[in-house]
């Protein structure tokens, strides 16, 4: 082979690689590079003999490709040979060569290591490691061993940065397994040896200026690299649960709040972020978001280097080296930012096996001591620092990281010492054993309020322009992002306070033995110090809101109209910032008596300052000043409505217990803050709804209104006439301000105080959307209390309010008519009997007013508005539907009827209302309980009246969808689908008679068929009036395989006896997208789905069908069981989904064995090995015995009954994980 002649084409190519008209053809003469016979020799010889880098990077890719394409014929010698030959070159070329060439030139010795891994004897590993930990102890410049061991490190742990080989992943496991138990500690030891020579060297220099003409100590790779990498290892298990998360590797995230995790995340590892793919995670097959930000789990053998003291210490104090070292003399830019990676892993080790010390927590409490020791110097450090300067950002984002996961993994850990019969609480070992802990968790409490001082001194400077101009809101600067980091960890500390607090006092004993830790009085120790520690926070975050209300005033006449209108589209502040307001109510609640005290006075003062303002003026008062209390006490009252009550308005949420019991130890209800601040939020509520023709009424804030509603509806449902049977003792001021009248309480008066304050609410705000849905969600809230209802109805001042509310709803904005209407029909069933008829009849008759001018003026815009909003309120009064109800709503369904006809057909061409009519019918289905009809009369009514409605909608819909004039990818269309969807799915559930959310019940209750004609024809108007793209689109498809799981599992015969063969055949290509389908919900269906309908028909069989149906069924089994079994063997799978596939597979493989065989037989077919060929046939083997002998498919074989019960898929768990991990490791390649 001519060599000098090849080396000139690729110089050539090369060349041309960089002019944009000859860039394809050089592109593919380089890639095919590899593909030559000669492509080891051709790539030596450009090695030694072209002088041009790109030349010498194509030709160790094509070496590259070369050696793991033609291993089997290149031999392990051979490889193991030029492994060592290129190892050498780099080592004897390392200045010579460009740094991405010599960087190809690592990773070709790292990858023809991990390839020729398992071939190798343990002698020739060890050797090689043992060349690695030599080369890197030479603290050489550039380091060729440091080099190659970053990327073979990548290589073994498998991912994105790993190289494909094209071999299965039993091969990458096995090499990760051996290597992480062997070898890689060597290679973490070796870069700790040099991280602590550079370390020591820095030290003693660190006094001597460089020279003028230093060099940078810059590193592509460092010792740092290989300590990051190990430290974020994820190590495998002998568990079958991580085996199996191994093999596979979807994984599910959940959704993030405003927390700074997700934030936290994209910082770590930024310099060489690692994108797992689907089974590259080390063996995570199910990984959330915590588990993301954790520390991964090191075995025990990790524990003497790891728990080392010089170990722990080492890269704290690596990065104070690097901060010394501005001149980059000792360690290369960007090392700061690794060793801060390292310091937040180890700052989070974890797991009993690494602790493990004879049964005894002296490791956990010498670890917790060393740590808690250099993250108290940390965050000395940081505060010293201007904490609003970007400049900032990392060290201050890195150290809340480290903060948290410390705390974190420490509360997570159960301590193995015993005390008085029970395990010691992680925080106790902390405090009684680690006597750095209370300083540890105050310097922590003064770093997060120096976190708030940074931001309300963001606030008073100029600096608050640029923070506005780049985050637009302080809270989204990472001064606050650290905060709400910091918040999490320290309410996760509180938590774990009240649980300890609240086990101690139902254990009430003494927890001292023989001269043990005392539980109980650490417990108060602590306490005692994280009550003056919250009082300083607290303080912080409240001076912090008030100096945001000062900017936000003070900056509103220059800040942008756009920037107003961003603001509106926010989610409410108590929503947006529920973790911080969650977090102060944490904080208030240990100290009651002082945190509602103060809040209490600064509302006081400021609504007496507003009342000042108000009353001096005679409305004339200063606006800005107006505006600023507005703001102020909107934070206030957030502040209290989260301290005095959890969310949620059912009746199981009671008052706090440290409410309780501070408001028990008061004297008189003029000294309890708690009772004086609720009826402060009264008051201020009826200071604010002054009259619409006020002068002041221009002063009044919508916004401070809608949240003083926000907090009674909060508040009121758990204080007002409350239920004593809830509570061992009960405050006297509490139960005379807010109890029941019988027992000399005032809480009736309270809430005819509330409902005098409703009506003015509406006409002050009238044309205030957001306020008048506040009002109504507070009724809602009260309609839900029985106790409060009842009051509100018993009031004089309810049929006044009624009767203003129906007569003036056109008045207020039309998305408030449907909850208003709701409201009120809730409220009226605790009324008596005649009254609850004439309201009904009021809301009746509003409704069906609505409808009165369809005949006449059918196309007339306000006819057409009036109808919407008249669907609109039969809605609200569905939802409304309970026992006190439910029959008068039945007959306005019965009423209605004709109507939604005659809309159907005088609105066909019209995309709003024959949307809304299949909402009303969602909603009749969903909230209407069916049972409660007297007789099958009623019911046969019911179901020919929705099927009626059905037929009308599909008749006019499935011609938009022939002619095309359906627009697939419209919101608001795949929104009427979705609730066509849900009103079948809820017609099921209904007449089965249980809840939407509640889990199929078994299989053998019988059903009548005085629903199924209408639920099948449900089923076929929905794939008729649909495109299958929009059956297709994720939510939709959701709810779909929702109802064809119901469907499948009561109406199998009467599916297959009415669905036409195109519907099935649609149905069929539903199923088998929805087979290895990435929504989790969608799979798990499917696999429902399929297993029900593979136990009908393999138990009952088809029955007299037509040859069509039959052969489509045939295809359709066969269609199916071919995607799951390459699903479960090739595709990444979630672990969890595992049991019902393999059970949908093996009751298909039951139906029809033969294609199964073949199925396996083809994979057989896919190599000439009979070492493969015979390792698949002994997993299948035994697979089918285990299943021929497995006692839950005999049960199923033998089974019988019209709609039999499919295979308990949790007794194939065992036999199928096993199945899949061997076959799948013979068959995944990477």
């Amino acid at each position: 082979m001519d060599f000098a002649h090849m080396l000139r084409d690729l110089e050539q190519a090369c060349g041309d690689f960089q002019d944009s008209s000859t860039r394809a053809a050089a592109e593919k003469h380089l890639q095919e590079f590899g593909k030559r016979p000669d492509a080891i020799a051709a790539g030596k010889y450009v090695l030694a003999n072209s002088s041009i880098p790109t030349a010498k990077f194509f030709a160790l890719r094509g070496i590259k490709e070369s050696a793991i394409a033609s291993f089997a014929v290149l031999g392990l010698g051979d490889a193991l040979r030029l492994r060592d030959d290129l190892f050498q070159l780099a080592c004897s070329s390392s200045q010579s060569l460009e740094s991405f060439v010599l960087d190809s030139l690592c990773w070709v010795v790292a990858v023809i290591t991990k390839r020729a891994w398992v071939e190798s004897s343990e002698q020739q590993r060890s050797a090689f490691i043992q060349t690695l930990c030599q080369d890197i102890l030479r603290h050489s410049l550039p380091s060729i061993g440091i080099l190659v061991a970053t990327y073979l490190i990548d290589e073994m742990a498998g991912g994105s940065k790993c190289s494909e080989f094209s071999l299965p992943w039993e091969f990458h496991y096995s090499c990760k397994v051996s290597f992480e138990n062997t070898h890689m500690a060597r290679l973490f030891e070796a870069a700790l040896k040099v991280l602590h020579h550079k370390l020591q060297k820095s030290l003693e220099l660190r006094n001597v200026p460089p020279s003028s003409g230093h060099t940078i100590a810059y590193e592509r790779r460092s010792a740092l690299h290989i300590a990051d990498r190990v430290l974020n290892w994820s190590f495998t298990f002998r568990d079958a649960s991580h085996a199996v998360a191994t093999s596979f590797g979807h994984s599910r995230s959940s959704t993030a709040g405003r927390s700074s995790a997700s934030r936290g995340a994209s910082k770590q590892n930024s310099d060489d972020a690692d994108d797992s793919d689907d089974g590259g995670n080390s063996g995570m097959a199910i990984l959330d978001t915590e588990d993301q930000n954790r520390t991964p789990l090191f075995p025990q053998q990790w524990q003497s280097l790891l728990l080392d003291n010089d170990v722990l210490n080492l890269f704290f104090s690596i990065y104070e080296a690097t901060v010394s070292d501005q001149m980059h003399a000792f360690f290369s830019p960007g090392s700061s930012h690794i060793a801060l990676q390292c310091m937040i892993q180890i700052s989070g080790l974890r797991g009993k096996g690494l602790f493990a010390s004879d049964g005894g927590d002296s490791a956990r409490a010498m670890y917790a001591q060393v740590i808690m020791r250099k993250q108290i110097h940390m965050i000395r450090h940081v505060c010293a620092l201007d904490l609003a300067s970007d400049s900032s950002e990392d060290i201050v984002v890195a150290t809340t990281q480290m903060i948290r996961r410390f705390i974190e993994a420490q509360l997570d850990e159960q301590p193995f010492t015993v005390v008085a019969g029970q395990r010691l609480r992680p925080l106790a070992l902390l405090v009684a054993g680690v006597p750095e802990t209370l300083e540890y968790f105050n310097e922590t409490s003064k770093f997060i309020c120096s976190l708030l001082q940074a931001a309300a001194g963001i606030l008073k400077s100029e600096g608050a322009n640029f923070v506005d101009d780049d985050f637009s809101d302080v809270d989204n600067y990472f001064v606050m992002q650290a905060f709400d980091e910091l918040a999490t960890a320290w309410s996760a500390v509180i938590d774990e306070i009240n649980e300890w607090a609240y086990l101690d006092k139902v254990e009430a004993k003494s927890s001292v033995v023989n001269g043990q830790i005392d539980s109980h009085s650490v417990l108060a120790s602590f306490t005692q110090f994280l009550t003056a520690t919250a009082y300083m926070i607290r303080s912080q975050y409240i001076q912090l809101r008030m100096v945001m209300c000062e900017d936000d005033v003070l900056a509103s006449d220059s800040r942008s109209e756009t920037a107003t209108i961003d603001q509106g589209l926010l989610e409410k502040d108590y929503v947006v910032y529920e973790d911080q307001l969650q977090f102060f109510a944490l904080l208030a609640r240990l100290d009651i008596r002082a945190s509602v005290g103060h809040l209490h006075e600064s509302l006081h003062s400021r609504c007496a300052a507003l009342q000042s303002e108000f009353d001096e003026s005679n409305g004339r008062g200063s606006q800005r000043t107006i505006d600023l209390l507005h703001e102020q006490i909107h934070w206030i009252v957030l502040m209290i409505g989260y301290t005095l009550a959890d969310s949620g308005t059912s009746e199981r949420v009671l008052i706090p217990g440290p409410v309780t019991e501070y408001s028990a130890a008061c004297t008189s209800t003029e000294q309890d803050h708690v009772v004086q601040a609720i009826l402060s939020l009264l008051r201020l509520l009826q200071l604010e709804l002054v009259s619409p023709s006020s002068a002041l009424a221009a002063y009044a804030s919508p916004l401070l209104a809608e949240t003083l509603l926000w907090a009674l509806r909060r508040v009121v449902p758990v204080y007002v006439l409350f239920d004593h049977s809830d509570y061992g003792e009960v405050s006297r001021s509490i139960a005379a301000a807010f109890g029941n009248g019988a027992e000399g309480g005032n809480g009736a008066n309270v809430i005819g105080g509330i409902l005098g304050l409703v009506r003015p609410a509406f006409e002050l705000w009238i044309s205030e959307e957001d306020v008048l849905q506040m009002c109504i969600d507070m009724l809602l809230a009260f309609s839900q209390r029985p106790s409060i209802a009842q009051a509100i109805t018993e009031s004089s001042l309810f049929a006044p309010l009624m009767q203003y509310l129906v007569s003036n709803m056109h008045r207020f904005p039309e998305a408030t008519h449907s909850s208003a209407i709701e409201a009120l029909a809730m409220l009226c069933c605790h009324s008596s009997s005649i009254e609850h008829e004439r309201s009904f009849a009021e809301l009746k008759a509003l409704i069906l007013d609505g409808f009165s001018r369809i005949a006449a003026q059918s196309q007339d815009p306000r006819t057409t508005i009036r109808v919407l909003d008249g669907l609109d309120m039969m809605d609200g009064m569905l939802s409304a539907a309970n026992f006190r109800n439910m029959d008068m709503i039945f007959d306005l369904l019965f009423e209605m009827q004709p109507i939604f006809e005659q809309l159907l057909s005088a609105y066909a061409s019209d995309d709003c209302i024959p949307r809304k009519v299949i909402q009303a019918i969602e909603s009749a289905c969903r909230y209407l309980d069916i049972s409660s009809l007297a007789g099958n009369e009623h019911m046969l009514r019911l179901s020919h009246n929705i099927r009626s409605i059905l037929h009308l909608y599909q008749k006019t819909h499935q011609s938009q969808v022939i002619t095309g004039q359906a627009n697939a990818a419209d919101v608001e269309s795949l929104g009427e689908v979705t609730a066509l969807i849900s009103a079948m799915s809820y017609l099921v559930r209904n007449e089965m008679g249980f809840a939407p959310n509640e889990a199929s019940p078994s299989m053998c209750r019988q059903v009548s068929d005085d629903f199924g004609e209408t639920e099948v024809f449900g089923l076929y108007c929905i794939h008729t009036t649909t495109v299958p793209s929009q059956l297709l689109t994720p939510n939709v498809l959701r709810a779909y395989m929702q109802l064809l799981s119901d469907m499948v599992q009561y109406r199998t015969p009467s599916l297959i006896r009415w669905l036409p063969v195109q519907t099935w055949r649609s149905i069929f290509d539903i199923l088998v997208d929805g087979v290895d389908n990435n929504i989790y919900d969608v799979g798990r269906r499917t696999y429902e789905v399929v297993g029900k309908l593979g136990a009908f028909i393999k138990i009952n069989g088809l029955g007299v069908v037509s040859e069509e149906l039959g052969q489509l069924f045939r295809h359709g089994v066969q269609g199916l069981l071919s995607k799951l079994l390459r699903s479960l063997l090739f595709s990444a799978f979630d672990a969890e989904l595992v049991e019902s596939a393999g059970a949908a597979l093996v009751t298909l493989g039951l139906i029809d064995p033969d294609y199964l065989r073949s199925c396996f037989g083809e994979l057989f077919k896919q190599s000439d090995s009979t070492v493969f060929a015979d390792r698949l046939l002994a997993t299948f083997s035994k697979l089918n015995a285990e299943l021929e002998s497995n006692d839950a498919v005999r049960t199923f074989l033998n089974s019988a009954g019209p709609i039999p019960d499919p295979i308990d898929s949790a007794s194939l768990r065992e036999s199928l994980f096993e199945f899949l991990i061997s076959t799948r490791a013979v068959l995944r390649v990477k």
